[in-house]
């Protein structure tokens, strides 16, 4: 069943947000998995609430980070940028699997949900993506490097 999948995403991605944060010895980039973990928990649970009483209540809630904040005087780390290549393919899978509820819903709430989910996981990817992009160019992002 598509939900019972979504659900199981929802959870391996929040064991893999809180295995990179326990990992990770800055405080900013243990913040970043921290929040995506804690994001994954609740869209865990509005799919379970979906697949229990079809109902769609739930807040919608984007993580931002100002990514220059979070790197300060950051240098290039390879085990990093593994680390935020990985959580990005997920992100993107996720995406693709709400975009394909969302067309296969049966109901307008339905549909609205997982459009929902997907601008939630798209704006996680695009999050993710920044820091990545800022861990392997570096100097475009601090020129004083």
């Amino acid at each position: 069943m598509p939900l019972d999948y979504a659900m199981q995403i929802e959870l391996q991605g929040k064991k893999y947000y809180l295995e990179q944060a326990a990992l990770m010895e800055d405080s900013s980039f243990r913040e970043i998995f921290q929040s995506l973990a804690a994001d994954e928990e609740r869209h865990y649970q509005f799919i379970k609430q979906i697949k229990e009483s079809g109902l769609y209540e739930y807040q919608e809630r984007i993580i931002e980070h100002d990514v220059a904040e979070v790197f300060g005087d950051a240098v290039e780390n390879p085990n990093y940028v593994k680390i935020y290549q990985k959580a990005v393919e997920f992100e993107d899978r996720a995406v693709e699997l709400y975009n394909k509820l969302a067309q296969d819903a049966r109901s307008e709430g339905e549909q609205a949900a997982f459009m929902m989910l997907v601008r939630e996981e798209e704006a996680h990817r695009d999050l993710l993506q920044k820091v990545l992009d800022t861990l392997q160019r570096p100097e475009e992002y601090y020129r004083n490097l």
